[in-house]
């Protein structure tokens, strides 16, 4: 299934795609990077996981206590 809000990787020519599975240069099938969308500076894919480090995707949400 292709999501259109999912960055795509061609292994052989390193070619990012948003939401399309498959290289148009290489006709060879993408590896999938994560959830992304385009940079608003260059219109280019870019997913989740290239903007954070990888402790930031793995930390636990913070839990806030209220007090009284």
């Amino acid at each position: 299934m292709t999501r259109s809000d999912t960055v795509y990787s061609c292994p052989d020519c390193d070619a990012r795609y948003l939401g399309e599975q498959r290289c148009d240069d290489c006709n060879t099938w993408c590896r999938r990077i994560g959830p992304g969308g385009t940079c608003p500076c260059c219109d280019e894919p870019v997913a989740i996981a290239d903007l954070l480090r990888p402790d930031q995707l793995a930390r636990p949400a913070p839990t806030h206590t209220r007090r009284r």
